[in-house]
């Protein structure tokens, strides 16, 4: 888990290292994040974006 979404280098870190269930689960908990404070969406939304990008290495895709 992320715990300081600003702090980039743990970011990468964890975007880099985490597992397919961590990435869903970090996606989940900033969905979460966003509707209790909509007001930062610029940066949630990147984030989002960047973990489904990293789920396409992780996740098995049907061909």
């Amino acid at each position: 888990m992320v715990s300081d979404y600003r702090n980039r280098h743990q970011v990468e870190h964890f975007l880099r290292n985490a597992s397919a269930e961590e990435l869903i689960e970090q996606r989940s908990r900033i969905e979460n994040l966003q509707e209790q404070a909509p007001t930062a969406l610029g940066e949630a939304e990147r984030l989002i974006a960047r973990i489904a990008y990293e789920l396409r290495f992780r996740v098995a895709q049907p061909i």
